[in-house]
């Protein structure tokens, strides 16, 4: 049963961390649309520096669940990698649909 246990825990770690990304990504969408809302350039950045990270946070739990795909918890991982797939598709369509524009002189 220790065993057992022992080997749960890199799974357990991976999924949460995805889950971790998943929220981290919806929460910079949201503070990307309500920017977009109230038109503020500043929190616009902030908002999109967000979405960057949260990209960053996605790609990272995709390469660490890819290590466990084949694995006796395959069900499990499937899920999550989809819903951090959704995730990073999410975050690619934000980051294309707003773009600060850049300054003219």
């Amino acid at each position: 049963m220790t065993e057992t246990n022992q080997h749960q825990q890199p799974v357990q770690h991976a999924i949460d961390a995805a889950d971790h990304a998943i929220l981290q990504a919806q929460d910079a969408q949201h503070k990307l649309q309500v920017a977009i809302t109230e038109a503020n350039p500043h929190a616009i950045q902030s908002a999109q520096a967000a979405l960057v990270q949260a990209d960053q946070q996605v790609t990272q739990a995709q390469r660490q669940l890819a290590e466990f795909a084949n694995d006796q918890f395959g069900q499990q991982i499937k899920q999550t990698f989809e819903q951090l797939n959704q995730a990073a598709q999410d975050i690619e369509a934000n980051q294309e649909k707003f773009h600060t524009p850049k300054q003219v002189r």
